[in-house]
Formats: structure tokens, C-alpha cells, sequence
């Protein structure tokens, strides 16, 4: 009998963690995504001296088929891990997610200690009209394969970008559950928070980010709307804007 082994993590999908000041950026990738789509932004930061930690979640990095079996609190621990992490260090953690990755934040904030949550093309509500259907269309078809890549207006970096292709349908029941949660941990989040949100945004719909900004209790709080980019804003063409902002927003929570 073959002794079963892990899957390796594929080349470019690696987590990374840079030790600098007592100031901890937490950056969290989003779902089939992976650190990758938040290094440029953490050397960025590392640069200024900061401690970045960017995660593998689990079932991320290797095969689409490790996702199926894990639930979103499989990420969130992920997630609280990578915090914790920080926390024997640093004095002041800020969270910087991108999609999925800024439900965890905000997750994050509500149960945790956090300085500032910086929310980018926050997944709160799937553009996809046939999301409702997620319960029942994996018992038939158990992937949806992304059309082009992520969603990326420029089609080479799209094709760059160290993310799966296809998305195991049983496992985005699991991001919907994520949603749902965060709905009712909104009202539990006070710390500073920063939503960056494109109009043009393909997967997650736009009014979700505005959901967000009238339901957190916070009373610092800011909304960018970007007009070139589509979800992936961490590596699409307004990217700049979004490493200043996030840089900007962090400078000021010190």
C-alpha cells in the first residue's frame, strides 16, 4: 500500500514573514489566491521597517483538491495563528486582506486586538447571480474553472499570478458561510478601517463594500473607489494608489 504524502507547495505560492520593527502587518490573501497576490505590498512595508507576516491558508499553495474538506474556520485559525504570531513582537498589528482575506480581518478584529483593519476589494457579497445555487451545484459539478485567470484587467499580469484556476464549488460554500458570519460580527468591529473597493470588480459586488462601511461601529473609517481595476487590486494597474493609501493609513494608526 502507497504511503499517502502532502502535496508540495507549489513554486511562487510560499508564505512569507520578515521580522522588522514592533509594528506587525498581517496580510491575508484571498480564496484560491495566495501570498503571492500581497508580496509586493509587504516588501513594500517591510522596507519601512515593519514585521510583515503574509500566510499560506490552509489548502491553498498546492492542489484545488486540498480545499475541498476545509472550512472557513480552518482559515480563520490561520489567521489568529499568524496574529498571535505577530503579537509575541510587536506592540501594534494593523490587518491588510484582500477579499476573502478582508472578511478574516474584520473577522479578526471583532474577536481579537488589532490597530486597524485596511479592507481591499472586501468579499462581503458574490457578484455571481448563481451563488444562491452554491448548497446544491457541487454534488454535479464540483469545480468552476475562471475564465482568463484572476480577475485582473491586464490580461499578463493575469496570467502571472500564482493562483488556482479553478475553484472547488464545495469549498466556496464555505466562503458564503465566512460572509454571513462577518454580517452579524460587523456591528463588534471598532478599530480604524480602510475600504479600498473597485468599481469594475467582477467577483465580489461593490455594494458589499458599502455594506460594511455603514454596519462596523468604527468611527475612523474611509472608502476608495478605484475606476480601472477589476477585483485583484493588489496587483492590477491602481495598484500604486492602493500601496500609498495602505501605507498612508497605517503611518497614521502610530
Amino acid at each position: 500500500m502507497t504511503k499517502k504524502t502532502e502535496n508540495k507547495i507549489l513554486p511562487g505560492f510560499e508564505s512569507l514573514f520578515i521580522e522588522g520593527n514592533n509594528t506587525g502587518i498581517l496580510l491575508l490573501h484571498g480564496f484560491t489566491g495566495s501570498p503571492f497576490e500581497m508580496k509586493e505590498l509587504g516588501l513594500r512595508l517591510a522596507e519601512k521597517g515593519y514585521t510583515v507576516s503574509i500566510p499560506l491558508l490552509k489548502g491553498h499553495g498546492t492542489t484545488p483538491r486540498d480545499l475541498i474538506g476545509c472550512s472557513w474556520y480552518d482559515w480563520f485559525e490561520d489567521a489568529k495563528t499568524a496574529l498571535f504570531e505577530l503579537r509575541k513582537k510587536c506592540s501594534t498589528v494593523i490587518a491588510v486582506g484582500l477579499s476573502t482575506g478582508a472578511t478574516l480581518a474584520l473577522h479578526l478584529s471583532a474577536h481579537y486586538q488589532l490597530e486597524g483593519v485596511a479592507g481591499l476589494s472586501p468579499a462581503l457579497i458574490l457578484k455571481n447571480k448563481f451563488s444562491a445555487l452554491l448548497p446544491y451545484i457541487p454534488i454535479l459539478f464540483p469545480y468552476r474553472y475562471k475564465k482568463g485567470g484572476p480577475d485582473i484587467s491586464d490580461a499578463k499580469i493575469a496570467a502571472e499570478a500564482a493562483t488556482y484556476r479553478k475553484t472547488p464549488l464545495k469549498a466556496a460554500r464555505e466562503v458564503l458561510k465566512l460572509y454571513a458570519h462577518l454580517k452579524m460580527d460587523l456591528p463588534e468591529v471598532y478599530v480604524p478601517v480602510l475600504l479600498v473597493q473597485a468599481e469594475k470588480d467582477h467577483v465580489v459586488d461593490p455594494k458589499g463594500a458599502q455594506w460594511i462601511y455603514d454596519h462596523i461601529s468604527s468611527k475612523e473609517k474611509k472608502m476608495l473607489k478605484l475606476q480601472k481595476s477589476f477585483h485583484v487590486i493588489t496587483l492590477d494597474v491602481e495598484k500604486k494608489i492602493v500601496f500609498r493609501e495602505v501605507e498612508r493609513f497605517i503611518s497614521e494608526r502610530l
